[in-house]
Order: C-alpha cells, then structure tokens, then sequence
C-alpha cells in the first residue's frame, strides 16, 4: 500500500473483517508469512512467530476461517487476525486495518478505497473444520472435574505450591477468600507436542468474566519440591467454549471495592499482597490486563504493572489506564523502579520482593491506608 494513503483511508473495523471472511490464508501469506504455518495447522501448537519456541503459538481452530484469532502462551491472546497483524508486524491498528483493507479491496466510510492497493490475491472461501478441537460439553466437563480435585493452598498435600511461592518470598497464601479461585491440584495432567501425557501437583485459577461466570482455568505446572517444572509450556490456559469471552476477565481474589489493585500475574499479585497486606486480583497476561473490565462498584483502580524490556506491559497498563479514565474511573501505574539487568527480559514486582523486601514498597503506605 502506497504510504501516502496512509492517514487517508481508513476503513473500518468490521467491515475489513466481513471482507476477510474466508480469506484469512492469503492474508497472511501477503501480509505476514510468519503465521501462515500456524494457520495451517489451526488448533495445534507451533513456534510463537514473535519469540520462537516449540508449540506455544496457536490459531483458535473454531475462528480460523472467519476471525481468525490466535493464542502465546507467553505473549497472550490476540482476538483477531487484525491484532495477529498487529503483533507480528508491529503495526499500529490503523496501519493494520489499512494494509487488510488495501489488500481486499474494502472501501471507507467516504467511499474510498487505498491508492496503490495490493493486486487481490485468488479469494477461495475456507472451509469450516468438519470437527471442532474440543467440544464446549468436554471443556465444561473437563473443567469441573479438574476444579473438584482442587484443595486450598493451605491444605497439608498444598505443600509443593506453599515451596514455590516461599521460593519466591511470597508468604500471602493463607487469606480465605483467595481460596475461592487460586487453589492447588494434586495431579494436573500435561500434554506435549508429541501427545505425550504426564502428571504434574499446580497452582489453578479461575478466570471470571464481568457477569460473574466462569470461564476458563489457567494452570501453573510445578514440581513436587516446589519447583517450577521443566517443560515447554510451564503455564497453561483451558480453551474458551464458545457461549465465553475472554476479554474482561480477571481472577477475582478478594470482593470488589472502590479502591481496586490489578496486576499481570499471580505472582505479582501475591507479591503486592506479601508487602502491602492488600488484595491484588491477577489477570494472567498483559492482554487481558488491557481490557479488563472493573466491577461497576469501582472509582480507582492501581495497576501493578511488569516493566519488560520491550515494554508490553507498560504499554497494556497505560492502555488500561487510559480507557478506565475515559469511563471516569481514577487509574494509577505502578512500575517497579529497578533497574532491568543485562540478559534479563524485565523485572517485576516480585523481583522488587525478593530483591528489597517489603521496604521495596515504601511510599504506598496512604494508598494502603484508603482501603
């Protein structure tokens, strides 16, 4: 596309993703190779195209002809193609939607289409998948019966994830009401890229959607002594059923007030709550921490953000913050003022507690005296 288009066209939304419909393969075969492998293969896991790997990466099976949304264990999830785009490619969400329109030929709210346009590719329609990868009945069902075999992490056979957080300088286990989502399992089951199946004591949460439903289970594999365990993707999430969004969902550990804390993780959040003595509910990754969606009953909200070297959990906290303003609610970052040391990918409030202790959280006594 011609880049003097750029800042002229503009498409929008939802009328590039009708245009797109069916025709995702091409798109990304013009616009982003990187993904085309993971298209084929939607459903299963591949290398991340961002940060590599084995099988982190996927392309949701149910969308892959229509949205076409996709999944990083580590990066998080991405809705749509759009934001696959957007992540891969680095663009801002204008050039994406233009650089889609252009290529599809799809007009403007003017009438308009791009200059310089992208000749349009063969259009074949994809065909849907004749067998979804998992029923919504088994998802349920699955979920159900992992969550029955759940105890508190203060239950004696919860000692692998008490060794785990105690490793972390965590010591905020023991409250109640975390017991109600943050649980532990005995015997989660892990299966490889290869269909290899092992057995493995974690940490689970539940993530709970803005209406108060459950949606999914995210699992944090350990080992029996309380190590993180040595596999490929140490950190799971259950696929979504289909009647469930994800976008909004947080892992509510504590009931809703005025004055709310978020963070990306688990970790960061019992790290918050070691230090402060203040609840902090973890919203797994940096995607859903920029659309979450705080209880109706909320005028602040602080946000315990990572500071990663390539600042995507900066960006999901500034994001965050900006749109809770917007809906009139006050927002604060809280960024971790160490320093990111040479070869490491970031540092976050947990490294702040294990490094500084509680006296690396000095200066928040006020917002902890709000509450």
């Amino acid at each position: 596309m011609s880049k003097d288009s750029e800042g002229n066209y503009a498409p929008e939304k939802q009328d590039v993703l009708v245009a797109a419909d069916g025709r995702w393969h091409d798109i990304y075969a013009s616009l982003a190779s990187s993904l085309v492998p993971a298209h084929k293969k939607a459903g299963r896991g591949v290398p991340c195209p961002v940060h590599g790997g084995e099988d982190g990466f996927k392309i949701f099976r149910k969308t892959a002809g229509s949205s076409s949304g996709g999944i990083c264990r580590t990066c998080g999830v991405k809705a749509d193609g759009i934001a696959l785009l957007m992540w891969v490619n680095r663009w801002s969400f204008h050039h994406a939607l233009q650089e889609v329109g252009a290529l599809l030929r799809v007009k403007d709210p003017y009438g308009r289409t791009a200059d310089g346009f992208i000749p349009s590719v063969v259009i074949r329609k994809e065909r849907a998948p004749a067998k979804p990868e998992a029923s919504d009945d088994w998802l349920r069902e699955a979920m159900r019966n992992l969550w029955k075999g759940t105890v508190p992490l203060t239950d004696p056979s919860a000692e692998p994830a008490r060794l785990y957080l105690r490793s972390r300088g965590i010591l905020a286990w023991d409250r109640p009401e975390l017991s109600r989502y943050v649980r532990f399992h005995p015997e989660l089951t892990y299966k490889d890229k290869a269909g290899k199946r092992s057995k493995h004591p974690g940490i689970v949460c539940t993530l709970i959607d803005p209406e108060g439903q459950a949606v999914t289970i995210n699992r944090h594999y350990l080992t029996m002594k309380g190590e993180k365990a040595d596999l490929a993707e140490p950190k799971k999430m259950f696929p979504i059923p289909s009647n469930r969004k994800l976008p909004g969902c947080a892992v509510p550990t504590s009931h809703p007030g005025e004055v709310l804390d978020v963070s990306e993780g688990l970790e960061t959040a019992l790290s918050v709550e070691t230090a402060m003595g203040i609840p902090v509910w973890p919203l797994v990754n940096s995607y859903l921490l920029e659309n979450f969606v705080p209880p109706a009953c909320t005028k602040a909200v602080r946000i315990w953000a990572d500071k990663d070297r390539k600042e995507g959990g900066q960006k999901a906290a500034l994001t965050l913050k900006k749109r809770l303003w917007e809906m009139g609610i006050k927002a604060q970052i809280m960024l971790p003022d160490m320093p990111i040391p040479d070869g490491s990918k970031g540092v976050d409030w947990n490294d702040v507690l294990r490094e500084r202790g509680s006296l690396g959280f000095l200066g928040h006594e006020v917002y902890r005296a709000q509450r």
